[in-house]
């Protein structure tokens, strides 16, 4: 009879020999996690055969079975820690597929609940900020911001400095996204602090760089915001990081904003450039050119044939909204500017944008008087007032009375002390 060190090799040759079939690779796999062994050879083995059966069912783009396993396995053998290092591992593994961001949100909920049980309170907290990233991620920003409420009062009681950059990063992050500018400056500053205190890993100084580089182009100051974002293009693209595109999209954006077309087109025939090459970059270049040329009906166009670049990115969409309105503001001036009455349809023909969206304009534009007019909506036209020239002439001969006035009392007391 066969003892249980032999049928365990028995196993591993078994996995050995269907390393390039991928079903039967999947069934020895199974079979070899099946075996009971508390044998620290045989338990480095199944750690190793967990990953192998999870990077499987990711190549095969099918992450719910490796979710499938975290359940039904008991990881019998392993202790607690090494058994939630495992299924961390497993949602590691399912955030390399796209598309997966609710699945890891189950995963991560899963394993939270079970290191609250096993009180494993720095793996619940780690799973927990993760969390929190995937709602911002899917822009859930309030369920995000609750999880952090939750434990940030617990990490600072541990004083775990680098938790608590990570904590305050997302926090900053997931403020960002409900628009509170103020909060999420203040939990940016808080990160910095953290990270002037310890050692900052290369890419979590560059998350931070980032972050104020977003809340500085928020602010408009996007000279201060590019320098930012070249500190993080650089650590990004020196660590391989997927990040660095964001990156330089975002550098691209900030000299769009200021006109600097010479040196987007410098950025984009450079190395970086020639180096990430794509749609993004072609998105980021028609943008800069269709601006260049103050043409809305170019710059139309360019959002619908890079739609998916652009409403994509959270931070994309609101400064190209911001450039659209300035741009959709000089056209409506140059079409309207030759006249005292316009109808609306001819300013939708010229401009070849919606009724709505003409109407909206004009009516903002007249409330923050940059347009000195009325719209007549009985004949469906913009009425334009002339521009009455102020004469001070009034105002000088009032002033001029009540110095002569003066004048006059001064020498009246004279003549009477005479």
């Amino acid at each position: 009879m066969a003892t249980l060190g032999e049928v365990f090799q028995a196993l591993l040759q078994e996995v050995d020999n269907a390393r390039l079939d991928t079903n039967n690779l999947e069934a020895a796999l199974l079979k070899l996690l099946t075996f009971d062994s508390k044998s620290e050879e045989h338990l480095k083995h199944k750690e190793s055969a967990y990953s192998k059966l999870s990077s499987l069912y990711c190549k095969q783009n099918k992450p719910q079975l490796v979710f499938q396993i975290m359940k039904t396995h008991d990881f019998s053998g392993f202790n607690q820690t090494r058994a939630a290092k495992i299924m961390r591992q497993m949602i590691d593994q399912v955030s390399q597929l796209e598309g997966t961001v609710e699945l890891q949100v189950e995963m991560c909920q899963f394993l939270i609940d079970q290191c609250a049980r096993d009180k494993k309170n720095y793996l619940k907290h780690k799973m927990q900020i993760r969390l929190a990233t995937l709602y911002n991620e899917q822009e859930k920003f309030t369920q995000g911001i609750e999880i952090i409420d939750k434990i940030v009062v617990e990490v600072r009681k541990a004083d775990d400095k680098h938790l608590l950059l990570e904590i305050y990063l997302i926090e900053s992050k997931l403020q960002f996204g409900q628009t509170n500018l103020a909060k999420a400056k203040a939990s940016l500053t808080a990160a910095r602090a953290c990270s002037n205190t310890i050692y900052c890993p290369p890419h979590v100084q560059a998350e931070i760089d980032m972050m104020a580089g977003v809340l500085y182009a928020e602010e408009r100051d996007y000279r201060t915001s590019y320098s930012y974002f070249y500190e993080a293009f650089e650590a990004f693209n020196n660590l391989e990081d997927k990040r660095a595109l964001s990156t330089l999209k975002y550098m691209l954006l900030c000299k769009i904003m200021i006109g600097a077309t010479d040196e987007v087109k410098q950025i984009l025939t450079g190395k970086h450039g020639l180096k990430y090459a794509g749609r993004h970059l072609e998105a980021m270049k028609a943008i800069s050119n269709s601006n260049q040329k103050k043409s809305l009906i170019e710059f139309t166009k360019v959002l619908e044939e890079y739609r998916e670049e652009i409403e994509g990115d959270k931070v994309m969409r609101l400064h190209i909204k911001q450039l659209y309105e300035v741009l959709l503001e000089m056209n409506l001036f140059q079409v309207i500017q030759p006249y005292s009455k316009v109808q609306i349809d001819y300013i939708t023909q010229r401009m070849q944008i919606d009724v709505e969206i003409i109407q909206r304009k004009l009516s903002e534009l007249i409330l923050d008087k940059k347009i000195d007019g009325t719209l007549d909506q009985g004949n469906d036209c913009l009425i334009l007032f002339d521009t009455v020239k102020h004469d001070n002439l009034y105002q000088h001969s009032l002033s001029l009375i009540n110095n002569l006035n003066g004048v006059v009392d001064k020498l009246f007391d004279r003549v009477k002390v005479k």
